[in-house]
């Protein structure tokens, strides 16, 4: 999977030094740290009155995270769970039930590729699984590193037509009618489930901060007197390096960039992000990242952002309500939208207003 499988955005929390004078009595902030979920790092930062409150708040959102990745996995069977892996190997039989999160998010990106939006394709599977392949091999084996012949390539592409995937909404099924399509929801599966995770939290305990790996949704505002909580962005150049911070709540940051998941061959980098176009790593910029209510939209958007020159990208950004973003180029310049730059330090924002 494209994301899911190590896509760690460059984001990292970024609090206030600064002690502040509470602004809701009684309340503390707890901190949870999870590794393996989703196979990154799972951050969960929130305010509740006690250690115990926040625990068991803490249990609940980790036990729908690692519920969820078993349902969203690609790579693993489990007994009796109609997962990614299984309707992958199936689905081309016969209709197969799945589980409502993964039914849903099926439905809702094929509800954007009938909308139009053509540049992220969850049906890309059969191209990105050849990828992966050779990825890893690189990695396990750096001295033999190759690249997929394009002819393979180009075989796979012809099984990665969306509209063979049939969704049945009143059944909740799915059915493959290429028998040779699969499907990956790399680009997605984190923002999803942020989103899903994230209603649970603003039920339970509202002023938090949730990181899948970087895909982050925020609550409410902290309640120490901050308004804002803070997310850094990382420096596409310098993994230790900040590029810029936001400050935000009640919305989703997600970013896409191509120095984190890749392999070498012949001295070359190439990155797991593939242009569904050229059927190779998408060469238009370094990273992008989008700010909206939706963490789903935003993991949705910043791949297909990153496969679009930057004009076009900036086109389809500004047609949308609600959405933010900034562009790293490859030449080191940076862009954004005047509603993202008003988010961030280097135009003035704070934690304070």
């Amino acid at each position: 999977m494209k994301r899911a499988l190590l896509f760690f955005l460059a984001l990292s929390l970024c609090f206030s030094s600064v002690l502040l004078p509470a602004k809701a009595e009684g309340y503390q902030k707890y901190s949870r740290v999870e590794l393996g979920i989703f196979d990154t790092e799972i951050t969960l930062i929130g305010y509740c009155r006690s250690q115990q409150e926040f625990n068991e708040i803490a249990d609940g959102a980790m036990a729908h995270l690692k519920e969820l990745n078993r349902i969203f996995d690609a790579y693993n069977s489990y007994a009796g769970l109609n997962n990614l892996w299984y309707i992958n190997r199936y689905a081309d039989d016969a209709p197969v039930e799945v589980p409502s999160p993964l039914f849903d998010l099926l439905l809702w990106c094929k509800e954007k590729w009938d909308e139009g939006w053509r540049q992220n394709n969850i049906a890309l599977g059969a191209v990105l699984s050849i990828w992966h392949d050779y990825r890893t091999a690189g990695l396990d084996h750096p001295q033999t590193a190759s690249l997929p012949p394009m002819e393979e390539l180009q075989a796979a592409y012809l099984h990665t037509d969306f509209d063979q995937v049939i969704l049945d909404t009143e059944k909740q099924t799915v059915y493959f009618a290429d028998p040779e399509i699969s499907l990956d929801i790399g680009a997605v599966a984190k923002g999803y489930a942020a989103d899903l995770v994230g209603d649970y939290l603003e039920e339970k305990m509202p002023s938090f901060l949730l990181s899948l790996g970087g895909n982050i949704r925020a609550g409410i505002s902290p309640q120490d007197g901050r308004v804002n909580w803070g997310v850094s962005i990382q420096d596409p150049d310098d993994p230790a390096g900040m590029l810029d911070v936001l400050y935000l709540h009640s919305l989703s940051v997600v970013t896409s960039g191509d120095y984190w998941r890749y392999y070498v061959v012949d001295g070359k980098r190439y990155h797991h992000i593939i242009d569904p176009d050229t059927l190779m790593p998408a060469d238009y910029i370094q990273a992008v990242t989008v700010v909206c209510e939706s963490g789903a939209l935003a993991d949705y958007l910043t791949t297909a952002l990153f496969v679009m020159p930057y004009e076009e990208g900036r086109a389809l950004i500004d047609s949308l309500s609600g959405v933010e973003a900034l562009w790293s180029l490859k030449d080191g310049t940076i862009y954004m939208t005047d509603g993202l730059a008003a988010m961030t330090r280097s135009h003035g924002a704070s934690s304070r207003e």
